[in-house]
């Protein structure tokens, strides 16, 4: 057995171990619970895998009884300057130590549990990232080691995807600092420890073992390498097969500007890299600003293009209804029909009679002329109850030639 087991007690009961999460080359990392307060924490052990065994019934950590012994001390040490060095860190994207203590012949330190899994293992659950995203998170890890560098004189030497894991806020944040390097003022390595590699993600300086001078360009190896991963979902070849002639590809998909951090992250000579966390800052921040100004660009062309579409259907549209009214126009021409004030039944009738009436006495009128005029220029007699027939007759004849005339007057 190497690694505690559930239900173990640290610091008299301060910390119980609940599961393991992870565990490398130099340490073993356990999911804990604070027992006081109830919170969960991230605990860590220093244990060699290679060299170290455990008593299971105390559950110390016993070194080597060959001559790796002075290597494990040597690493001891270092994995407590791990912790001293996090204990001073103080950076919004770099992990927190909470305790560090010695039991069980090793050393442990605490640190806050975050949620959110690291963005190894988001890539592997939901796919590669937005460029947007994946510069986001690069921009903060990037962040992170600008303030180890300049402020402490520090390189990670194992910035990776493994390593960066998310808050509850959806923010990067650097973890493991197990095979970083102090470095004095003058830019030389304080201890002359080997330092580890991740394939992929190492400069070809790191499997050469040329740490031994303070450079930045190293992790911003890294950085390249890390973002390279987060929009491929694929490890980067490494630097070494990279130096024997292999090629980097890249996605196609990917704009022209995050292929160039890429490419200027990840050349194989450190000098030829930004010298740097500052310089990959800017170069990011000149990418993100390119790429909003052609995505409002894109946004402008789809609008204009929008706006175009909806102007030829309100023309189309205007044009139909013009060629429908004049075909209404038309058809009232050809059927010989022309707008007519409406007017009123009562006047319509009104009006009728009144014609009629005229028309009646015109026609009683007219025969009774015609009735006088044969009596003196005739020398007809009439009698007077044949006259009043036949003007009444006149009359009527009157009143239906009237009638016929408004009717047809009306259809027209």
């Amino acid at each position: 057995m190497q690694h505690l087991q559930p239900n173990t007690a640290l610091q008299g009961g301060k910390y119980r171990i609940k599961s393991v999460l992870g565990q490398g080359g130099f340490g073993i990392t356990y999911l804990a619970q604070q027992t006081l307060v109830g919170g969960t924490i991230v605990v860590k052990e220093f244990f060699m895998k290679d060299y170290c065994t455990r008593d299971n019934a105390t559950s110390a950590v016993l070194p080597p009884t060959s001559g790796s012994r002075v290597l494990v001390e040597l690493y001891r040490k270092k994995f407590i300057k791990e912790a001293r060095n996090l204990l001073r860190l103080h950076h919004p994207n770099i992990i927190n130590v909470m305790d560090v203590f010695e039991e069980n012949d090793t050393v442990y330190y605490v640190m806050p549990y975050l949620s959110g899994g690291s963005l190894q293992d988001y890539v592997k659950a939901h796919g590669v990232l937005t460029e947007s995203k994946a510069l986001k998170y690069i921009r903060q890890i990037a962040s992170a080691l600008k303030y180890m560098h300049e402020k402490e004189h520090i390189c990670h030497f194992d910035v990776k995807p493994a390593n960066i894991v998310l808050d509850n806020n959806d923010n990067a944040l650097l973890i493991d600092f197990g095979i970083s390097k102090n470095y004095d003022a003058s830019g030389h390595q304080t201890t002359s420890t080997p330092v580890g590699l991740s394939e992929g993600y190492a400069p070809i300086e790191q499997y050469q073992q040329k740490v031994d001078e303070f450079s930045p360009a190293s992790d911003v190896y890294a950085l390249g390498a890390t973002l390279f991963y987060l929009l491929h979902g694929k490890r980067p070849v490494s630097a070494v097969h990279r130096a024997s002639g292999i090629v980097l590809y890249m996605s196609k998909r990917l704009s022209q500007g995050t292929k160039d951090i890429i490419k200027a992250s990840m050349k194989l000579s450190r000098y030829e890299r930004s010298q740097n966390v500052d310089i990959f800052l800017k170069d990011t921040e000149r990418t993100i600003i390119q790429r909003a100004c052609q995505t409002q660009q894109n946004g402008n062309i789809e609008a204009r293009v929008s706006l175009n579409r909806l102007e030829y259907r309100l023309n189309k549209k205007k044009e139909s209804n013009e060629n429908v009214q004049t075909n209404r126009d038309n058809c009232s021409i050809n059927a010989g029909v022309e707008r007519k004030t409406k007017i009123p039944m009562h006047e319509i009738v009104f009006l009728f009679a009144i014609v009629t009436f005229l028309f009646v006495v015109i026609g009683g009128t007219i025969v009774a002329a015609v009735i006088a005029a044969l009596r003196d220029y005739g020398n007809i007699t009439i009698s007077d109850e044949m006259n009043s027939t036949l003007i009444a007759v006149g009359c009527v004849l009157g009143g239906v030639v009237g009638i016929f005339i408004l009717l047809n007057d009306s259809n027209d």
